[in-house]
């Protein structure tokens, strides 16, 4: 079965590098079939992490990895193109280098779901997550993409981007706080990885109240770097950094 997972991970992540390719180069037709086979082989891939996991595979970080390309394949039908802009290249880049992130991940077969995690919260909380997280790297890749051609284009691109991101971003927070206390009794633990994904958040309850017409572009840029930088932050720093206690040690 670990050898199966390794082998649809490597699929996974070729598949979407194709489709970012062939999107690159405005190939219609097998840009969309990569797509659609990226997005299957990754579903069988939660499958199969779910199979060996005997539990939704949503526990640790490669499990997690894992499940971004299966929820960006639907954000990228959904944001295909935005003024004319082809975004499906930035959805399919940041799944092809989820990817790579699982396949640095140990494979933990022996993994299973702790009592903690036994909860209807887990699956909308983790999933909220996901999503947003997936969203706010694509934005950050317009970001920078900005700095090379059509900076204001990109820029209103990664901004409806940021805007799907952030109700998903507010579920995960206010979900979390609701499992937490459920779990143990208090909805705020001051943990660093709570503090973290509150301060990612006020990050970008600030560039929605900086507005577009009251900051320039050079702003703009900087907070949604600053948030994408916070983001990983909580995502991978807090989780990764072996002298860090957290509650949340679990989803190393």
């Amino acid at each position: 079965m670990t050898t199966f997972i390794i082998i649809l991970t490597i699929g996974v992540l070729l598949l979407s590098a194709a489709a970012a390719v062939m999107a690159l180069l405005r190939r219609e037709l097998p840009a969309g079939s990569l797509e659609v086979a990226s997005w299957v082989t990754a579903l069988a891939l939660f499958v199969a992490n779910a199979c060996l996991a005997e539990s939704l595979p949503f526990g640790n970080m490669r499990h997690v990895l894992c499940f971004f390309p299966l929820v960006l394949g639907p954000a990228s039908l959904y944001m295909r193109r935005w003024r004319g802009l082809d975004l499906r290249a930035s959805f399919a880049v940041v799944g092809a280098l989820c990817m790579v992130g699982a396949l640095c991940m140990p494979m933990q077969a022996t993994w299973r779901q702790m009592p903690a995690l036994q909860s209807p919260w887990f699956a909308p909380h983790v999933t909220s997550y996901v999503i947003s997280y997936g969203l706010l790297a694509v934005s950050a890749g317009l970001v920078l993409l900005s700095f090379r051609r059509r900076a204001e284009e990109m820029m209103s691109a990664a901004d409806e981007v940021v805007k799907l991101a952030f109700p998903f971003l507010t579920f995960g927070l206010w979900s979390g706080a609701l499992w937490a206390d459920a779990a143990w009794g208090r909805y705020w633990a001051w943990d660093i990885k709570e503090v973290w994904a509150l301060i990612t958040w006020f990050i970008y309850l600030i560039y929605f109240h900086a507005g577009r017409e009251k900051v320039g572009l050079t702003a703009r840029r900087s907070l949604l770097l600053l948030g994408f930088a916070a983001v990983l932050i909580t995502f991978f720093v807090v989780n990764l950094l072996p002298d860090i206690s957290s509650v949340h040690s679990y989803a190393r």
